[in-house]
């Protein structure tokens, strides 16, 4: 089929219209943000052209880019959400793409939402139970750090003690026979007479390097007790989520729960 000037024309006209009902959605939404929350998906798609216009490069520098844009309307829907739940700590902002938002309080991530397409849905983070196995992971690995530690700790402070009678201890638990055992026993035992200070200082540094070792790991395993699972912190979200959700459904968003699409 050959094209004729009038099909360029047409869809000139049809792509200024749209552009029109646009323009008139941002100037009244200006004024009352609801207007954009709820009625964006009837003149807006998630690649419109819109979007392309608001990249402005002219006399050799950028004047405007698209990322402008996409904050502006999130200033937009920061109003509406704070008017609607009439809450300043709720914040809406940009999230991983142009066409995709998040309703944030106090820093914790609640509800992304796409207001082209309009649904919204919540990202899919580790569950309750996995946050527990990771807690108790953790603190079991921590704990057998510090047992392991602490064994040779003793070991060293032994030798410290009572040198001779660690060094024979130390080759009779060795896997080997009696002559071999009773050779390196003696030429260990007659290296430590003659380099006593030498090998005494290097048993007090291991000593002082496996307390410094018992103390980090009290620190670290302190720490994460304090820290605790973060079970609680999913569950204040979970219920934050469920009152701004609300919103959503009072204003007919539909609900999505494949994570890739809230990205």
């Amino acid at each position: 089929m050959v094209r004729t000037h009038q099909d360029f024309i047409k869809r000139i006209d049809i792509e200024q219209d749209r552009l029109r009902r646009q323009r008139t959605l941002l100037e009244q939404a200006a004024n009352n943000p609801q207007l954009f929350f709820d009625k964006a998906f009837k003149f807006i798609s998630r690649k419109d052209s819109l979007f392309k216009m608001m990249s402005v490069y002219e006399d050799g520098q950028r004047k405007m880019d698209t990322h402008d844009f996409t904050e502006y309307i999130g200033t937009l829907l920061d109003s509406f959400f704070k008017q609607e739940l009439n809450d300043k700590n709720v914040t809406v902002k940009t999230s991983s793409s142009s066409s995709m938002y998040c309703v944030m309080m106090d820093d914790a991530q609640l509800v992304h939402f796409n207001p082209y397409e309009k649904f919204y849905g919540q990202r899919s983070y580790r569950s309750i139970q996995q946050l527990q196995e990771d807690y108790d992971n953790i603190l079991n690995r921590l704990n057998n750090e510090a047992s392991e530690v602490s064994r040779k700790l003793e070991d060293m402070r032994a030798a410290k003690e009572a040198t001779y009678k660690w060094i024979i201890q130390y080759y009779m638990q060795k896997d080997k026979g009696i002559s071999r055992k009773l050779y390196l026993c003696t030429k260990d035992t007659l290296i430590y007479t003659f380099r006593m200070k030498q090998i005494n200082e290097g048993i007090d540094k291991k000593i002082n390097k496996y307390e410094r070792q018992l103390e980090e790991l009290k620190k670290r395993k302190d720490n994460h007790i304090e820290c605790g699972t973060g079970i609680e912190l999913i569950e204040l979200r979970l219920q934050a989520a469920d009152v701004i959700s609300d919103v959503f459904k009072k204003y007919g968003y539909r609900h999505e729960t494949e994570n890739y699409r809230l990205y």
